[in-house]
């Protein structure tokens, strides 16, 4: 396993305020997202710049990084993803989705047990 992946947003999605869930050109959210599945097993840690970013959609943030919790737990997310510049305004983004991620998850789970 590899030390660390470290992905650039903007350099990703080439817009300094990406929005949507997905990109006309393979480089929207789900496109990120699939990334950095693909790359999980394969660092230890991923480490994700938006330096070049202004803004971030919910809908952006919630496809390309709250999503990852349908397939791993807040825990292991916590352990292998690190966002070093990310300023106030996105930590907060970040927040609000995962949080409404892990709701939506718990809910489809209580569904399935019905």
């Amino acid at each position: 396993m590899e030390e660390e992946l470290k992905i650039n947003v903007f350099e990703f999605v080439k817009d300094s305020l990406p929005e949507g869930r997905t990109g006309d050109d393979g480089n929207g959210a789900d496109d990120l997202r699939a990334w950095i599945l693909d790359s999980w097993d394969k660092y230890a840690k991923i480490i994700i710049s938006f330096d070049g970013i202004a803004k971030m959609s919910r809908v952006f943030v919630d496809e390309a990084f709250a999503k990852i919790l349908e397939k791993y737990t807040l825990e292991e997310f916590n352990k292998k993803m690190y966002f070093p510049d990310a300023k106030e305004g996105t930590l907060k983004a970040m927040n609000s989705a995962i949080k409404l991620r892990m709701k939506i998850i718990s809910a489809a789970k209580e569904r399935e047990e019905i």
